[in-house]
């Protein structure tokens, strides 16, 4: 039946694994085992165990990270991000989606007294075929708050579970928030795409002198008000509600300048028959962001679709500097933060792409 584990064999008759099937997707199976390994409860435990240890170990375990990743932690179709004492579990495909149970499970078994909530992507149950969830799964608090904050280096975050895009926050931009900071002090900052503002926080706690936040959204752009006044940081922010690609027109007509522009747009293509148009785009508003740096300004520009590479984004981006008239000076290849691990094997896992710039 659809969503149940199956074992997988060859021509020959030989076992290659065990996984979870789907007829009705283009992938028909997902792997979880590579042997005769029974899929059950304690295979979800010991995946998560694993993932978990591989954070801590790393030094990643804190107050907020993503435990599991998909296919990376051996566990395809599930996404598992910790808010504080929370677990947010995203379940991704048909199979991973009837095992909630021993998903929260595991959970309950590695963080005792925690609580866990199921935040799953619509986009994603759709195409699997099953009816996302929302709500809490195992050990709801008792205020039964959806709302956490946390703590991002030296920023404060404010997490809606249940809202906006992928669990609640973009972790996987923790580490490039950082490092952008430290280009901001004393520099007005555009945030264009600005979500719930994460690099506008950090760049004005890191000194800058202003920052403009573009976002289209009015629910992420109340977000990232908030996020502003958490940290102090409001009265030197402007919010400007307004489609990216048209702000950043209007402010190359008006001559503006930044010393630090950031563009970390929604993915601009899922599939590979789109990338020459999501080209297009990426081209566009790297040309606009390249054109308001001042001299010495800094442009952290990002994609988020796997189907773009590195090798093709360096090359949107090069055409870009030439249209735009910028010499520019690569500072540095930026990726996903190392809580989202990459398998070699999988390139799927590696999904965030993007460059450190600098107008030379």
């Amino acid at each position: 039946m659809p969503g149940d584990a199956v074992a997988v064999l060859d021509s020959t008759g030989h076992l290659l694994g065990s996984g979870l099937y789907n007829p009705r997707t283009g992938i028909a199976c997902r792997l979880l085992a590579r042997r005769d390994e029974l899929v059950d409860a304690d295979l979800i435990h010991r995946r998560l165990a694993g993932a978990l240890q591989l954070r801590r170990t790393a030094g990643l375990a804190g107050d907020g990270y993503r435990l599991c990743w998909s296919e990376a932690d051996g566990l395809p179709g599930l996404v598992v991000d910790r808010y504080g004492p929370v677990s947010v579990v995203q379940c991704q495909t048909l199979g991973m989606s009837r095992l909630g149970g021993w998903i929260a499970g595991a959970l309950g078994r590695l963080f005792p007294g925690g609580s866990v909530y199921r935040a799953d992507d619509a986009t994603a149950a759709r195409i699997e075929g099953f009816e996302p969830q929302r709500g809490w799964l195992a050990a709801a608090p008792s205020s039964d708050s959806e709302v956490i904050e946390i703590t991002d280096g030296p920023c404060r975050l404010l997490v809606t579970l249940g809202a906006g895009h992928k669990t609640g926050l973009y972790l996987d931009q923790r580490e490039n928030h950082a490092l952008v900071a430290r280009y901001a002090a004393g520099r007005r900052v555009l945030d264009a795409f600005a979500y719930h503002g994460a690099f506008a926080c950090h760049a004005l706690l890191g000194g800058a002198e202003r920052a403009l936040l573009v976002e289209s959204s009015a629910e992420a752009l109340a977000a990232a008000r908030r996020n502003l006044e958490a940290n102090g940081v409001a009265e030197r922010a402007e919010l400007r509600p307004a489609n990216a690609f048209d702000a950043l027109r209007q402010l190359e007509a008006a001559h503006e300048r930044f010393g630090v522009v950031v563009l970390d747009p929604p993915p601009f293509t899922r599939s590979k028959e789109a990338v020459e148009a999501a080209a297009r785009g990426y081209k566009e508003i790297n040309i606009r962001g390249l054109r308001l740096l001042e001299p010495g300004g800094v442009l952290a520009t990002f994609s988020c679709s796997h189907h773009v590479t590195p090798e093709l984004f360096e090359g949107i981006c090069r055409d870009a500097a030439g249209d735009a008239g910028v010499t520019t000076r690569l500072l540095a290849p930026l990726t996903q933060a190392r809580d989202h691990p990459v398998l070699l094997n999988v390139p799927e896992t590696r999904y965030l792409t993007g460059l450190l710039l600098q107008a030379v």
